[in-house]
């Protein structure tokens, strides 16, 4: 065999070898299996619905921004799994609460963070929503990237996480240009829980969520 046919057939290996530890490593990847694509399915459906819709109602300029936020916010009710983004919010906090308590918690948490969804969303000029990213999370989490096309926002992201309860997905947390609400929330509260009671909290929630309603 001469040199030039010796190489030739080393080259060949060598390529040959790295075509399939591209392809074992692909196998191997949790973005590239069948089973983590049906995972995946099902969650991103639901966020691109739900894009879908938001951007609908953001289109809508001739409406006031308080009756786009509140329709946001219907969506976000449906969407979103309060007690679990409370637990979340809350950490250790929350099995110090009495069952009165949590119920109280949720219902007044539910009402800020929908509205701070539909506001800060409503500050974008969308004309479209698509799904770049799926990734499968701790605890099969499912995390949707989203990023909006067009119009004087377009490049930014607005990530979803969700989690199964039962036969449903929803919502555990939203990071809209690299801020999550949680982790935005979870700060706010450990700062008055660092001083104060669940009660200051509940106080402060009560009355935030009372000057919106009566701000609209």
């Amino acid at each position: 065999m001469t040199t030039d046919a010796r190489a030739s057939q080393v080259a060949s290996q060598v390529a040959g070898s790295l075509m399939g530890l591209a392809f074992l490593l692909l196998a191997a990847s949790p973005g590239w299996s069948a089973e983590d694509a049906a995972l995946t399915a099902a969650p991103q459906k639901l966020i691109e619905d739900t894009a879908d819709q938001i951007v609908s109602i953001l289109s809508q300029k001739d409406q006031p921004a308080d009756v786009r936020i509140g329709e946001i916010e219907k969506i976000a009710y449906e969407i979103f799994d309060f007690t679990t983004m409370s637990k979340l919010v809350l950490a250790r906090k929350w099995r110090k609460l009495s069952n009165e308590q949590k119920g109280e918690f949720v219902r007044e948490f539910k009402r800020s963070l929908a509205r701070t969804y539909g506001t800060r969303l409503d500050r974008y000029d969308q004309e479209k929503v698509e799904v770049y990213r799926t990734q499968i999370e701790p605890r099969d989490d499912v995390s949707i990237k989203t990023r909006i096309v067009g119009g004087q926002y377009g490049g930014a992201e607005v990530a979803y996480r969700l989690r199964k309860r039962i036969d449903r997905w929803r919502i555990i947390d939203v990071v809209i240009e690299g801020v999550s609400l949680v982790s935005n929330y979870r700060s706010q509260f450990a700062e008055i829980l660092n001083k104060g009671t669940i009660e200051d909290l509940l106080e402060k929630l009560r009355d935030k969520n009372f000057e919106l309603t009566d701000g609209a």
